[in-house]
Order: C-alpha cells, then structure tokens, then sequence
C-alpha cells in the first residue's frame, strides 16, 4: 500500500487527512483486492457495505433490464470512489454492477469504519465524514445532469448536449470521450447504429468531427 500513497493525497475521501493516511488506513481495516478485465467486482442484487477506491485500472457501473440490455451509468478511473451511497443507504440488494473494463487494484473501506468513531478517537474521523458528505452531494449534482442529458427526445438532441458537457468538462472544444462507439450508445441509452448515424450527419453538417474516441465542436 505504502507505494499508492502520494495517490491517496488526491483521492477526495481523504482530503485534507495527508500526514495520517497509513494509521488512518491500518484503523479503518483497508483492504488491497486485483480484478482481471472483464471481472464484476460489485453484482446487481448483492448487499453493498463498502466504500471502494480506484488505484489502477479503470471501471464502469452499469445497469441491466429484464431483458439483458445494459446502461452504463458512469465509467470510473484512479482515485475515484464508488459504492458508498449504496452503503450509507444501507440497501440490501444493489441496483447496479460494477465492471473491471481493465485489470485493476481496488482499495476496500468498510462504511462503519467510516461514520462511526473508533475507541481511539482517531482525528481524522470527522474530516472523513465532512469528505464523504461532499461526495455525495456532487455525485446527487452528476446525477442531475445524467437525468437532464437522458431527457432529450431525441439522439441528435443528447449527442450534443453530451458533447456539449465534455467539452464544458474539459474547458476546449477539442477533447477524447471516455467511451468508444457501443459505450457511448449504452451511456446515452439508444441503438447503436441510430448513434452511428447521428454523428455521421453531424460531422457531413460541419458541427462536429469525429475520429474514433477524439471530438472537436465547430
């Protein structure tokens, strides 16, 4: 672990905790697991009871229906967190899988050692919690925009606004998307030849162009 450390300064959960991360770590129980490309590493109707960091690789949270068609909810890369809503909600049986896309490292925190003091009464508890209530809090904002971009009618109409977010995102009009072609139509949920054409007609009008995972808005 000692070797994720300057990592660990950057992931948000930890804000402000730099010079007591390996005791803060050894109190809260933190446990290192690896997962091959392709592994779940949280599956849809399970109990979700831990906070899980991202040391390497990258992942992506998705959503099946009935029928076995999949929504990616988000894609997730080093130093980001997932799973603690489901733990603090304390729901019993997951909404969502989480997908190794890659081979990975995960770093594992159990919620309650989190939000509940230890007999020690370690400093850093309070700052934890505080750290935690803001992530929240800015993924509830996310979700909003999620739920905002999926309300657009039409695929030409959430393309744009999508792109429109990455290029807000990354502050130019020049920028890669975290997703190839599949992805993108699972993310925006549509067909994924429907998506193909859309771009198609949007680069021969001149608005965007496009070449495999890189876009520029004219």
């Amino acid at each position: 672990m000692q070797k994720y450390t300057e990592l660990l300064k950057n992931v948000k959960l930890f804000s402000g905790i730099d010079n007591d991360l390996p005791a803060m770590l050894d109190c809260l129980g933190s446990q290192e697991k690896c997962y091959h490309k392709g592994d779940l590493i949280f599956v849809s109707g399970q109990a979700i009871n831990s906070v899980g960091i991202v040391l390497q690789g990258e992942l992506q949270v998705i959503q099946e229906d009935y029928n076995g068609n999949r929504t990616i909810l988000t894609e997730l890369r080093s130093t980001q967190i997932f799973g603690e809503a489901l733990a603090c909600a304390g729901i019993l049986e997951s909404p969502v899988s989480v997908l190794s896309k890659t081979d990975s490292k995960i770093l594992f925190i159990s919620v309650s050692r989190i939000i509940n003091t230890c007999s020690s009464s370690c400093s850093f508890h309070n700052r934890l919690i505080e750290n935690l209530l803001k992530i929240l809090a800015r993924k509830n904002i996310q979700l909003s925009d999620k739920n905002q971009l999926l309300s657009h009618r039409s695929i030409r109409e959430k393309v744009l606004s999508y792109l429109s977010m990455q290029a807000e995102k990354n502050s130019s009009s020049d920028f890669n998307i975290p997703f190839n072609r599949n992805e993108l139509a699972d993310f925006l949920c549509v067909d994924r030849s429907a998506l193909s054409r859309v771009l198609s007609a949007l680069a021969k009008e001149g608005v965007v162009s496009v070449s495999g995972r890189h876009f520029t808005l004219h």
